[in-house]
């Protein structure tokens, strides 16, 4: 029903503010009440009664949500709620899985990674098992049966071509995932572990330098938020088997 709402304010549009900003955090809240994360990029529409609305995505697009300011004092969001009510949604937040003694015994490990559905730009991230078995439409989610231990040329081969045919369903998960991470040789060489140490200190700093997944809470209900393009909503993947996750799609 939102969508009625967004196209009758877009053909209402007097004036429509390209690339307005990107979200605090807490700074805006979606239809549900549900904290909108940090770095969404937003544009407004200001109508013929000169109200002011913001929508995700630097312009508008097919896919673009109703966020409202959280302080209280934006009386386009008291117009919202009478017109559609409250549901809540499910955000989902970056969790890394650490491989055990036992998964190097049996070889062979459970990842899970996700993104946001309808943002184009937006970036593939770790996630838990939990989180991975959450009804989250906003996001797409993949699951991959990760190779860490045995011979090296067949480990990163076998694991290269798994992370071929995910990244048709999740794009951009071989930017986050390579086919060596965890590797254990069978029986390990100086190259081999000097080769570990140096992923791990990269991988270090790479996490230390990217923000994570969505801010604060969020549970339950199906808005999407975009990055760069659009918003909406489906399923993608994440970490290995623990816990994690929490919920906020953009």
């Amino acid at each position: 029903m939102s969508k009625i709402l967004i196209n009758t304010i877009t053909k209402d549009t007097e004036t429509l503010i390209k690339s307005a900003g990107t979200t605090e955090h807490l700074e805006f809240i979606d239809g549900n009440d549900n904290p909108i994360p940090v770095g969404i990029p937003y544009h407004i529409h200001i109508t013929s009664d000169k109200s002011y609305w913001y929508m995700t995505s630097n312009q508008h697009e097919t896919d673009s949500i109703l966020i409202f300011k959280a302080d209280g004092n934006d009386p386009s969001f008291v117009r919202y709620r009478k017109l559609y009510g409250s549901n809540r949604q499910t955000y989902l937040y970056e969790s890394r899985y650490v491989p055990t003694k036992i998964d190097y015994r049996q070889g062979s490990i459970s990842l899970y990674f996700a993104k946001l559905a309808n943002d184009t730009s937006a970036k593939v991230f770790e996630i838990s098992r939990e989180d991975f078995n959450k009804t989250t439409p906003n996001y797409l989610k993949t699951q991959i049966n990760f190779i860490i231990k045995g011979k090296r040329d067949d480990v990163e081969t076998r694991n290269q071509r798994l992370i071929d045919v995910r990244d048709l369903q999740l794009p951009g998960l071989k930017q986050v995932l390579q086919p060596l991470r965890f590797f254990q040789p069978s029986k390990p060489t100086k190259e081999d572990v000097i080769e570990r140490l140096e992923g791990f200190v990269q991988e270090r700093i790479e996490g230390a330098t990217t923000p994570t997944a969505p801010a604060t809470t969020t549970t339950t209900s199906t808005t999407s938020y975009s990055g760069g393009g659009s918003s909406g909503g489906s399923s993608g993947g994440s970490s290995g088997g623990s816990s994690g996750g929490g919920s906020s799609s953009y």
